[in-house]
């Protein structure tokens, strides 16, 4: 699962699977795990395909949170909070909730929800967006109002209106989604009944899943009547599907709770199992055990290049870089177009500290980087690879692209100001430096 990066969110128009994104999480910790996101996007790709986009276009990344909950931000990526993952009952209930993201997608929510906040005025849209996501809570638009003090205009009343209808719509939308992809929406029914039972706990007793959507009756019977008339309704999933999501809810299990508690701990499957003591091993610090363990799983499965990578990081934090970069290989011949475990090739191959190895950490950095160009810790080791290997003018170029992915545009025109102060530059290089001074420079007094 490492690296793991904190990044700051732009939550106000986050569409969640019933309400907007919680203003008091402003920051969310994003992780970049290969397995996970492959595992998820290959569950959700079906229904892609049915909501009508394209193969690959629809991104999942996951986040650390324990609400169980996911939401759509703009673009087209869903995130997933690891709570969805470990607390859904089924693979189905997942399912469900992935298809009422596509709806949101699908419907354009999150472009116009934008231009709703603009509307509602810039002094006005916290007091707004507190009063939705208090009205999501308690299913209350009277409480809501309470919350809009000072008095607002009808275009806050109207966003506020306007968080029920997307979710009806997505309801509706994710609900076609899986008949098309021949999917039962047994889950969403499942996970619905819950949260109208919850209802009816002491708030203090409810999940703050369950406490932040509104109308959970309304929908159950929505979710009901659907399955009541849908063909798709006593499908069953694949086989590989219930242990695809098996393994996914064991790694991030044994990622975000008490090693302990996970050593304790047996999956119904033994090999996933295995591979969350070795990863509460690799956590504790156990770092013999947990390559004891590794091992004991690729014995049983030599092609699994999931293995291979963790197997990497294992010998990676035990200081053995070169079997580490052996490991990352086996993983990155099985796994190609995996941006992390290319850059954790990259960095294993740094930390040889052979110069000849340098010119392959380069390159498989650098394709990292075409798949996610996005990606600032990316280009940061990139520009270390340069370095090492004497490439000072592109290893500041690739700092420079670093800075403007973080937001630091002074920064980055003073590294291309650095860069074209040298002589013998690249046509590259020299290029890339003038963009940027050309885009955000400032003329010198």
């Amino acid at each position: 699962m490492p690296p793991i990066a904190t990044q700051t969110t732009a939550i106000f128009v986050a569409m969640a699977f019933g309400l907007i994104a919680s203003l008091s999480s402003a920051n969310a910790s994003l992780i970049r795990d290969t397995e996970l996101e492959v595992g998820l996007e290959e569950i959700i790709s079906p229904l892609a395909k049915a909501a009508g986009f394209g193969t690959n276009e629809i991104k999942v990344r996951v986040v650390i949170a324990p609400e169980y909950n996911a939401f759509v931000a703009g673009g087209r990526t869903v995130y997933v909070n690891s709570g969805l993952i470990l607390k859904a009952k089924s693979p189905d209930e997942v399912i469900g909730v992935l298809a009422h993201e596509l709806g949101h997608i699908v419907a354009g929510h999150v472009p116009r929800r934008g231009e709703a906040v603009a509307d509602a005025k810039a002094a006005s849209a916290l007091a707004a967006l507190a009063a939705i996501a208090l009205a999501a809570g308690t299913g209350s638009s009277d409480a809501a109002v309470g919350v809009m003090i000072g008095g607002q205009d009808r275009a806050q009343r109207n966003l506020l209106a306007s968080v029920r209808r997307d979710e009806s719509v997505a309801d509706e939308l994710g609900l076609k989604i899986l008949d098309d992809a021949g999917f039962s929406a047994l889950g969403l029914r499942d996970m619905m009944q819950r949260m109208a039972s919850q209802r009816a706990l002491p708030e203090s007793r409810q999940s703050s899943y369950y406490s932040t959507h509104p109308g959970a009756e309304t929908r159950l019977t929505t979710y009901q009547d659907h399955i009541n008339q849908s063909a798709a309704s006593d499908n069953v999933l694949p086989i590989r599907t219930n242990r695809l999501m098996a393994r996914m809810a064991a790694k991030m299990r044994a990622w975000t709770e008490n090693p302990q508690d996970v050593l304790r701990f047996q999956e119904p499957d033994p090999v996933n199992t295995i591979y969350g003591h070795a990863i509460a091993s690799y956590r504790r610090g156990d770092l013999g055990m947990a390559l004891t363990h590794i091992d004991q799983l690729l014995a049983g499965a030599p092609d699994d290049a999931f293995f291979h990578e963790f197997r990497g990081d294992i010998l990676l934090s035990m200081g053995r870089a070169s079997d580490a970069a052996s490991a990352y290989e086996t993983a990155v011949s099985a796994r190609p177009d995996s941006p992390q475990i290319l850059l954790n090739l990259g960095r294993a191959l740094i930390a040889t500290n052979q110069k000849n190895r340098l010119d392959r950490a380069i390159e498989v950095i650098e394709i990292a980087a075409t798949f996610e160009p996005e990606w600032a810790f990316v280009r940061r080791q990139l520009a270390i690879a340069y370095g090492r290997s004497g490439h000072i003018s592109y290893a500041d170029m690739s700092l420079a692209d670093e800075a403007l992915l973080v937001g630091d545009n002074a920064r980055a025109v003073h590294l291309s100001k650095r860069v074209l102060a040298r002589t013998d530059l690249d046509d590259i290089v020299r290029n890339r430096a003038n963009d940027i001074l050309f885009r955000y420079g400032t003329k010198d007094p």
